[in-house]
């Protein structure tokens, strides 16, 4: 009895399927013929279909315009990064020759302008110092009547050796820094000066006192004003006499 009754019940329902198919079938049909003919369904039907459509199209767009951009953009800054390269590049080789052109060769080692400027200076100025004491020390003995001759000479002579070590040291900085404006006649102007015999001085100064007097005073108000205000001394038969007896005591 359930047998049949299941039976029964499972025939109905494909029974069911069978005509809701059939309905799907005509239902479409149906839609198909009246979208043709029909002029409300067919409006309907071309909106629905224009809508969705221009949705994609409209998503698309969009994406293709993005796309744009994000290209453009990216070659932007491709582009900027390429001029950082190269301003990077420019200062890096800028930065470079201005450190070796601070750099010099002197006196057989590589070192820099500032620091091989420091050091002749000093060396300038130890120099100077000491000159200037022994000379300021030796003027009383520079006094004594022709025995100061020899303090004066030995002073000189210091004094030369003194200028002639800085004219060195200043033409070999002109040389590493730019040999263009070095001049070696300057150096060798003074290094060649020779200090003159006690002999030399003492008959220059007896033959004849008022050219020696008058040169010396020519020089020295080249550059300083203090003898002005001196007058020419005079030299008589006393100094004549005078001469004479210092001049039997030479060696």
């Amino acid at each position: 009895m359930y047998k049949n009754l299941l039976s029964t019940i499972l025939k109905s329902l494909g029974n069911i399927a069978n005509i809701c198919r059939i309905l799907t079938i005509l239902l479409v049909l149906g839609f198909f013929v009246a979208s043709h003919t029909v002029t409300t369904v067919a409006a309907l039907t071309s909106t629905a279909i224009t809508a969705v459509a221009g949705a994609g199209s409209t998503v698309m767009g969009r994406s293709s315009i993005e796309a744009h951009k994000m290209s453009t953009k990216n070659a932007r800054l491709q582009n900027s990064l390429e001029i950082e390269k190269k301003r990077v590049a420019k200062l890096s080789k800028e930065s470079a020759a201005l450190r070796n052109k601070d750099l010099i060769r002197i006196r057989g080692r590589t070192t820099t302008v500032k620091k091989a400027s420091s050091e002749v200076l000093n060396r300038v100025a130890k120099r100077t110092v000491r000159a200037t004491a022994t000379n300021l020390s030796s003027i009383p003995g520079e006094s004594i009547p022709f025995y100061g001759i020899a303090i004066i000479l030995a002073a000189t002579a210091y004094e030369l050796q003194a200028a002639c070590a800085n004219m060195k040291d200043i033409y070999e900085l002109q040389v590493a820094i730019n040999p263009d404006v070095s001049h070696a006649s300057d150096r060798d102007t003074i290094c060649a000066m020779k200090i003159p015999t006690k002999q030399e001085i003492w008959e220059s100064v007896k033959g004849s006192p008022n050219a020696a007097w008058q040169s010396s005073r020519e020089k020295l108000l080249e550059v300083s004003d203090d003898l002005k205000s001196v007058e020419m001394p005079t030299f008589s038969r006393m100094w004549k006499r005078f001469a004479g007896l210092i001049g039997a005591r030479l060696p």
